[in-house]
């Protein structure tokens, strides 16, 4: 399959793709390595569920590094696109639960949360990248 002419916007979400890939592995790397944790460790009654979330990050980081025009154009792009929806979704499932967690220990301390714009960006960011995937193999459904 030839490579069609890619829109402006679909190049964009491309680039924030690959952007926000690298952002989620240095935060990753960040937490596991211990250098200013988004968590107090001290409140951490599940290191291995941070563990887990932390290697989400680096995962689905590098998940948005490879090259999916390439790859939504071979012949095995069904598969790629199915495992980049499913880590979207297992990702967008850790950052609700990351917020209801932070609610949680805020209100053990009789505290109000903080409102989850970092967990609700990275979300939304993280979730339209299937469908720019997609695009990238059928740039002529875009209108």
């Amino acid at each position: 399959m030839e490579r069609p002419a890619l829109p402006d916007g679909l190049r964009y979400a491309r680039i924030a793709g690959v952007v926000l890939g690298v952002f989620l592995i240095l935060t990753g790397l960040r937490d596991l390595l211990g250098i200013l944790p988004r968590w107090d460790p001290a409140t951490v009654t599940w290191p291995r569920a941070l563990l887990a979330g932390n290697l989400l990050f680096v995962l689905t980081g590098g998940l948005l590094l490879l090259p999916w025009g390439r790859l939504m154009l071979g012949e095995g792009w069904a598969r790629w696109l199915t495992l980049l929806s499913a880590v979207a979704v297992v990702f967008a499932f850790a950052m609700i639960s990351e917020v209801m967690a932070k609610n949680y220990l805020a209100q053990a301390k009789g505290m109000k949360a903080k409102p989850p714009i970092f967990q609700a960006t990275l979300l939304f960011l993280v979730m339209a990248q299937p469908p720019t995937a997609w695009f990238l193999r059928r740039p002529d459904l875009l209108d």
